[in-house]
């Protein structure tokens, strides 16, 4: 049974509730969100300060995080110690007209309210991005375990078990720490046109290749949502390994 789907009636009045989130061959993390914490006006930062802790990253290098249950049903964490947090990011949470079935994506007490639940298991997924300024960011996505983008046996496009292991995440990490290496792709990309095109994009890519860390890099978004990530957003993974 979709966790998402239990309890939908239930008037939970518990201030705490307690997820865990799986890193491939490293077990289960737990994750507390405090409804009654007021140390800050989100509570999306609750998770992204324990994810935090959990991967080994500074706060600040984490972009976004999603937490998927489905593909119309998800929430977007935003991280307010990231450069490009914005209040307005949360001025619009109406209902999509064109995709109806979507649910309300923005972390809050009312829209978690019969889809979050105590004891919920996710599993961890990491992808380093980049901006224009060659400044790294890290991409967190938690699957639900019941999510049908998640196969426990198998990759899927959306999920690799092997770059989502300890040993990749750390070494992921350590790329978005390196600052030596971003001086050094600032000076490189500074070196391209400012209009970030697809030549322009291939070319980053090329660079990332040369450098030898273009795996820890997703190319392209994937599709979470189509109302939201289109179906131009492809697969990060290829078919195949190696």
């Amino acid at each position: 049974m979709d966790n998402s789907l239990k309890n939908i009636e239930k008037d939970d009045s518990s201030d705490k509730v307690t997820i865990k989130v799986k890193v491939e061959n490293d077990g289960y993390h737990d994750i507390v969100i405090d409804w009654s914490d007021g140390s800050s006006p989100y509570k999306d930062q609750q998770v992204i300060n324990q994810l935090s802790t959990i991967i080994g990253i500074p706060v600040e290098l984490i972009w976004l995080t999603w937490l998927v249950y489905a593909p119309n049903n998800h929430f977007d964490l935003h991280n307010i110690e990231h450069k490009s947090f914005n209040p307005r990011f949360y001025e619009h949470d109406a209902p999509d007209e064109d995709e109806p079935d979507l649910m309300p994506y923005f972390f809050t007490r009312e829209n978690c309210l019969g889809r979050l639940n105590d004891g919920d298991r996710f599993v961890l997924q990491t992808a380093l991005g980049w901006d224009r300024d060659a400044c790294l960011n890290l991409w967190i996505y938690l699957y639900s375990l019941d999510c049908e983008l998640y196969n426990e046996n198998n990759c899927t496009d959306n999920y690799c078990h092997y770059s989502n292991t300890r040993a990749f995440i750390d070494r992921r990490v350590s790329v978005a720490t390196n600052t030596e290496l971003q001086m050094i792709l600032r000076a490189r990309y500074a070196e391209l046109p400012t209009i970030l095109d697809g030549a322009s994009s291939l070319e980053r890519r090329r660079i990332l290749r040369e450098l030898d860390i273009k795996a820890f890099f997703w190319g392209q978004h994937f599709c979470i949502s189509r109302s939201r990530f289109h179906d131009r957003h492809g697969s990060p993974y290829s078919r195949t390994r190696g």
